[in-house]
């Protein structure tokens, strides 16, 4: 078909026209697009100004400023909290072996056994173990890799027992370490876990346990005035010290034994009598039965000295915790336990 000249020009010219058309419904649908994206952010920018200044806090540059202020406060509460709460922090020692380790053991438990107390002038009775009996009376080693568990434990007990001395109580009947939890993360750390494991970081760090924990029962016998010297030395110890429970009863009853079980039969006999006798002096005309002239009345009463009670038996379940960041003694003090020191002297006069 042979297409005139005319023909070829407006068919050149509708190509064209439908190409510009195409063109501009494209520039038209991106430009609604693009205001429609522009008015829904529009929208989401503007309900979160509104939250913002419709929040407790307003944000401006007073507010911004009392946050990182009240941050920083924070930061250093903390960092003070934690470097009070670990400065009784035990230290390990790395260098100790299995032997060297058991024969402390046997020499700081004799320095103890000797502290004073009411067992023949003695806290405790002869061959007490102090919690490790495999160790201190038998003839077992620790095993290598609970040195350091072995260690903290035995420090812990030292200073409760010391401690006990120190307030003068009667004796200790058993101290034994029991079962802790094992050490648990913050929850700040226990978050940043599960992020680093989401992101699947090659090279996150592992996670440090916030603290650990100890747990030890002790039973002992105290007079009151010694019992509330030991709940206010617990209270104060530099190590962070925690009574989990604490219960006392009186070993026995001194107005119960003064009375005795058989003089309250006969006391409870006398007293179901008596009326029978009053029922049969008044029906002979004899009136109430007077006691005879000079007789003196019965004294009931019972003379308790509290002095002469029978001490408190204590059971109690006391748990430390190590936050480690002590890194040595505290200055001024020795680094030398006193139940070491007293090893110490009795090997200078031996010698």
């Amino acid at each position: 078909m042979n297409l005139s000249k005319n023909q070829i020009v407006m068919l050149a010219i509708g190509g064209v026209a439908l190409v510009a058309s195409a063109v501009l419904g494209y520039f038209a649908f991106s430009a609604y697009s693009a205001k429609s994206e522009a008015e829904d952010a529009f929208e989401s920018d503007s309900a979160a100004v509104r939250a913002l200044l419709g929040a407790a806090i307003s944000p401006d540059a007073a507010s911004t400023k009392a946050v990182k202020d009240n941050s920083a406060a924070l930061a250093g509460w903390t960092e003070a909290a934690l470097s009070t709460a670990s400065a009784g922090d035990r230290v390990v020692e790395a260098d100790v072996n299995e032997a060297a380790f058991k024969q402390k053991l046997v020499d700081e438990a004799r320095a103890l056994s000797a502290l004073p107390g009411g067992v023949e002038g003695k806290i405790v009775k002869p061959d007490f173990a102090f919690g490790f009996p495999d160790f201190v009376t038998g003839d077992k080693l620790p095993e290598k890799e609970k040195l350091p568990q072995l260690q903290r434990q035995w420090a812990d007990i030292r200073t409760v027992v010391e401690a006990l001395a120190d307030c003068g109580i009667v004796e200790i009947v058993r101290i034994e370490p029991i079962l802790a939890k094992q050490p648990q993360a913050s929850e700040q750390q226990k978050d940043a876990k599960t992020n680093r494991r989401q992101r699947r970081r090659k090279d996150a760090e592992e996670v440090k346990p916030a603290y650990t924990e100890e747990k030890y029962a002790i039973d002992f016998r105290a007079k009151p005035a010694a019992l509330v010297k030991v709940v206010n030395a617990f209270a104060t110890s530099q190590r962070f010290l925690v009574v989990e429970t604490l219960d006392f009863a009186r070993e026995g009853d001194m107005i119960g034994k003064a009375l005795g079980e058989g003089d309250k039969r006969g006391a409870a006999e006398q007293q179901s009598s008596r009326p029978r006798r009053r029922r049969r002096g008044e029906q002979a005309g004899f009136g109430e039965e007077k006691p005879a002239e000079g007789a003196e009345e019965p004294d009931n009463g019972v003379v308790n000295d509290p002095e002469k009670e029978d001490p408190f038996l204590v059971h109690a379940v006391v748990a430390t915790y190590d936050f480690g960041l002590a890194a040595k003694p505290v200055a001024g003090e020795s680094a030398e336990p006193a139940a070491a020191e007293v090893v110490k002297e009795e090997k200078e006069d031996e010698e």
